[in-house]
């Protein structure tokens, strides 16, 4: 299953840096690594945050995007919104039959193949010991995600923000629910 961004049509065209005139933007999928390097170069101002994500999302330069009128910088803001928060199944509008096999939303590509879906396997307990002992939660989160995915850490930078989404949520299951939750999911 295909997922294309959506296209956003300005309320008002800016023009471009090279004076063309833009009337629509095709938005783009928020990617793990850029996001965390716009968020880095954001500071903790939530503003600048959206700003800089606004930035990934569309393509525009800082000169493009500050000549949004501001109706069409909230429909962005709020796209960028979805991206950060929302799980790869509400972009794909499936229900997960198994949430051990993650559809992912924007195929990766992992020493020369292209991926398109992940198999989840819960972390063995010295993985998540040795994910303790890590420093930071970012860390931790990479570590134990790249041990369940069976990706290497620098593999997870290619996947978008909603497939991040998505595995965290079963990660977390993983990591807190009693085998009884597992046993109940599967049997149904």
């Amino acid at each position: 299953m295909s997922w294309t961004p959506p296209i956003h049509v300005l309320l008002s065209p800016i023009t471009a840096d090279d004076g063309t005139q833009i009337d629509q933007l095709q938005l783009k999928p928020l990617f793990y690594a850029a996001q965390k390097e716009a968020l880095a170069r954001a500071g903790d101002d939530e503003d600048d945050q959206f700003f800089e994500l606004a930035r990934l999302a569309t393509g525009l330069s800082v000169k493009e995007l500050e000549q949004l009128k501001r109706p069409d910088y909230v429909s962005i803001a709020l796209y960028v919104q979805e991206m950060s928060t929302r799980p790869t199944s509400h972009f794909l509008e499936i229900s997960q039959a198994d949430p051990d096999q993650v559809q992912l939303l924007q195929p990766i590509s992992v020493a020369g193949r292209s991926v398109t879906s992940l198999t989840l396997e819960m972390p063995v307990l010295r993985a998540t010991k040795a994910m303790k002992k890590l420093k930071t939660a970012k860390e931790r989160a990479e570590f134990i995600t790249a041990h369940c995915t069976g990706l290497m850490i620098p593999d997870l930078d290619l996947l978008s923000v909603p497939d991040w989404t998505q595995l965290q949520v079963r990660i977390d299951d993983f990591l807190n629910k009693p085998a009884a939750f597992f046993r109940s999911a599967t049997s149904k």
